[in-house]
This record gives C-alpha cells, structure tokens and sequence, in this order.
C-alpha cells in the first residue's frame, strides 16, 4: 500500500490529535464568543468600547468574542425594533443588550417586561453608589442601570453669536426670543431620546402653557428639525445655526476639540436636570455570560475612566473624546485632576427632580402631539411665528398660537389608547387640522 492511501485510511479525529500535538505547547486556542447590542449610543461610544471590550474579554477569559452592534437610527426607533423582534418571539429578540438612550427609554423597556434582572458582582457593587446627584443608579426591580450620568443645557457658537449681536443664551426663554429668529436648529423628538426628554424638561420647569409657548417659539425660530440629536450639534459647530438644545457631553466633547472661545455650553439653573444612561439585559438574552461580563465591564474603572479622559490619555478613549459624567467612584479617584468634564455628580444641585416612570408613560403620545404642532407644519408655523414677531410678538397673539389641543391632564388616557392603530391616527390628523388653523388664523 502506498504512504499516500494509508494516510487516508487514517481516522479524522486522530488527523487532528496528531497536528495538535504538534503544535508548539505555549499556544492558546482560543474559542469565540458572541454579544448583540442594539444602542442609539453615536458611534464614538462603538469606536473606543468595541475595541476596548473585545481586548479586556481576550484577556480575562482567553476567549475571542464578536459584537455585532444594531442601531435603527434613534432610541425610539431601536425600541420599537426590539418590540418588533419580541412580537415575533415572545421568548427572546435575538439581541442580548439595550444600552444607551436614557433613563425613560429602558423604564419602558421593563414596564413592558423586556429585559431580566441583572447580575452584578459584588466587588463592583462597592464602587456603585445608590444615588447620584439624587439619581437612583439602578431602578427598583433591578433591570437596568445606569453607566453614564448626562444633563441637558444649551450649546451655542460664540463667533456667530458675537458678529450678529446676539446675546449668549442662558435659559430656555432666551432660545424663545425673536432675537433667535433663523439662528436654532431643533430635533424631532420622534426620532430621538435626547430631544423627547428635553421637550419635556421645558414643559415641567415652565408649566404646560408656558412650556408650549416656549416650545413654539423657540421652533418658530428655528431653521429646521433634523433626525438626530447629533446632527443640530454639527450645525452649530459648523455654523450653520447659532444655537440648539443639547446633551452635556455632545457639547463638552466639541468644546474641548475646538476650544471654549468659540463654543459654549449652559444649564439654564434650576431648569433642567440630571439624568443616567443606563444599559438593560434583554429577556431571553442569547449570550447571557457574555452579556453579564459586557455590563461588568462599561461599569468597571477600566470601563469608565473611557468616559471621562482625553483622548489619547493613559486609559482614556484612543479615537475621541467623549466627555462624560461616570458612576463609578473608583474611576473618579484615578482620573482626579485629568477630567473633560470637571464636575462632580455626587456634589452637583440645583437640578429639578424628574418622574423618569411618568415620562416613560406619555413619551410617545407626547412626541406625537409635538410633532403634529410644531415639525410635521413646521413651513406654515415658521410664517405665523414671522407674522406674530413682525406685529411685536404680543403675549395673546404668542398664547393664540402655542395653544395645544389636548391638556397634559388629558395625556395618560391618550396614552393607554396609543397602541390602537386607529384612534392614534384620527388623533394624529385632528390635531394637524388643529395646527394649520391657527396658524393660518395668525397670519
């Protein structure tokens, strides 16, 4: 017989002993693993936690893992996909986790039982505190925690303020002047989170009415709504507006890439508030380990020192700066002195206490009612708003037009009945129809 036909003959499984024997005997072999995150997060979050995952996974388990990361172009849109994925299966969505896109989004994740309870080490746990600057970190059934504090403020471009004499904006009233006309940009709060809870902000902190007179102006003023909460920060950075509403750390991170001469970011005080960013486990979770060690880590030091450095620093971000507010006390004793952003949580106040589970409740019946008035007709409010302004911008005729259809007391029924098809739609068109009638009354 020749060597070539007994080779053959040879069993697969001895083939394979034979060469692993032969392999040099300090070789690792190392297995993969496997993690589904779906997160609105922008994507310098995915750039430097990716990377930085995967390199402290391969160390601590000697094993190789592969994210594969889903975003659907907003919080609100990556909810309803994970919905949509559990109509599907009731079991499991095929996802492992929801990080990302603040406090209200995954308190409707759990209220509509979505994500499990999660398994957090108890080394960790000492460097958690329970809250921060009067924030719960973890919420009361224990499904979602927060792994990053943001407030919302307003960013503003100081030379484009400063050549058109306009003064630097310090409350949600000043964005409201038609000192602001054509100079703001605004996102709709359909398409993104960030929005959504800072239209809300303005309407707890000012009232109803005030709030929907603040609201209408302020879109009057502005030159247009985009999709993301990203975008209305790269008009004022470009120069495209002057200012918008924002996140503290979008606006932190381009402060400190461009410089504060030339962009700004305020908290109107006692106006706003401070909120987390938590991340959740989804139920039925495929890859549960992985996921249990993905949440072990972006709350570790090592994790959040990522947040909180310059780019380049000693266990900093390697791509970019990202500006935020960490929970974890341990990373704020090694970053101590080297922070973007210098404050402290624990020493932070003067915020408004926010109902994250009274907000979750009416968000998306209360983004709709936003939308019909002010995005949807956004052309015909812009020339009323211009007529209202060119006759001196009197209180009654600012009061005619930012009426709203509905009463916030009329909200919570609105949103029970939300899910049916129907009457979401002969709302939605009644309250259009409410919109172009006053304001083809006002011009």
């Amino acid at each position: 017989m020749k060597f070539s036909h007994l080779f053959l003959a040879v069993s697969k499984p001895l083939i394979i002993a034979v060469i692993l024997a032969a392999l040099p005997t300090t070789a690792t072999v190392y297995a993969g693993d496997t993690l589904t995150i779906v997160s609105p997060h922008r994507k310098s979050i995915q750039n430097e936690y990716v990377p930085a995952f995967t390199a402290w996974y391969k160390e601590k388990f000697k094993s190789d893992v592969t994210i594969d990361w889903i975003d659907q172009g907003g919080s609100n849109d990556d909810v309803k996909f994970i919905k949509a994925k559990f109509a599907a299966d009731p079991k499991t969505s095929g996802v492992d986790i929801f990080w990302g896109g603040g406090t209200t989004t995954h308190a409707e994740i759990a209220t509509a039982k979505l994500s499990d309870k999660l398994n957090l080490s108890a080394a960790l746990k000492k460097h958690l505190p329970k809250t921060i600057g009067g924030t719960a970190l973890l919420n009361a059934d224990g499904t979602y925690i927060s792994t990053a504090l943001s407030s919302f403020g307003i960013f503003y471009n100081i030379p484009m303020l400063s050549m058109e004499k306009t003064p630097i904006p310090t409350t949600w009233v000043s964005l409201a002047s038609p000192q602001f006309k054509d100079k703001i940009v605004l996102t709709d709060s359909r398409k993104s989170g960030t929005a959504s809870v800072m239209n809300h902000v303005i309407l707890e902190s000012e009232g109803w009415e005030k709030g929907w007179e603040l609201l209408t102006a302020m879109s009057g003023n502005a030159r247009q709504f985009t999709a993301s909460s990203s975008d209305v920060i790269k008009a004022v950075v470009a120069g495209d507006a002057a200012a918008t509403l924002a996140i503290d750390f979008y606006a932190l991170a381009k402060i400190g890439d461009m410089g504060a001469d030339k962009l700004g970011f305020v908290l109107p005080e006692g106006k706003t508030i401070i909120e987390g960013d938590p991340v959740s486990i989804l139920k039925g979770a495929p890859h549960r380990q992985v996921a249990d060690r993905f949440v072990e880590y972006i709350l570790s030091a090592e994790g959040q020192t990522i947040l909180m450095l310059k780019k380049g620093d000693v266990g900093g971000p390697k791509m970019e700066t990202l500006a935020r507010l960490a929970v974890n006390s341990e990373a704020y004793k090694l970053t101590e002195g080297k922070r973007v952003n210098p404050l402290d949580p624990n020493k932070l106040k003067g915020f408004l206490k926010y109902d994250t589970d009274k907000q979750a409740a009416i968000r998306h019946v209360l983004d709709d009612l936003i939308g019909t008035q002010l995005v949807d007709i956004h052309k015909e409010l812009r020339a009323a708003w211009a007529t209202v302004v060119k006759a001196g911008a009197k209180p009654a005729a600012i009061k005619a037009l930012s009426k709203s259809p509905v009463t916030a007391a009329e909200l919570p029924a609105l949103a029970a009945k939300w899910d049916d098809a129907v009457f979401r739609n002969e709302k939605i068109n009644s309250w259009v129809k409410f919109a172009q009638a006053k304001y083809a009354s006002a011009k």
